[in-house]
């Protein structure tokens, strides 16, 4: 939608509800750039949802092994990904 609306203020206080918060055991707010990179995106994903993986080996990892090790860690929690400011 068009900007200065309001989305990201009502996303964010959505976000921040305490039944958000204690409905998804994972949750993670990325911004989007305009010209971002997949992997870039998965690592910011996995840093958010306190996944315990080094930055240095999220950092080796490549889009198929981080989309593996995410969709692993995520298959027995509830989780939201909110992707802001997406172009």
């Amino acid at each position: 939608g068009m900007g200065g609306i309001g989305k990201t203020t009502l996303a964010k206080k959505l976000y921040h509800n305490s039944a958000v918060v204690n409905k998804f055991h994972r949750r993670a707010w990325v911004s989007v750039s305009q010209d971002y990179k997949t992997e870039d995106l998965l690592r910011r994903i996995i840093k958010s949802f306190r996944i315990s993986y080094s930055t240095i080996e999220l950092e080796k990892m490549n889009t198929e092994d981080l989309e593996r090790h995410l969709h692993g860690s995520l298959l027995e929690h509830s989780y939201l990904v909110v992707l802001d400011d997406v172009w």
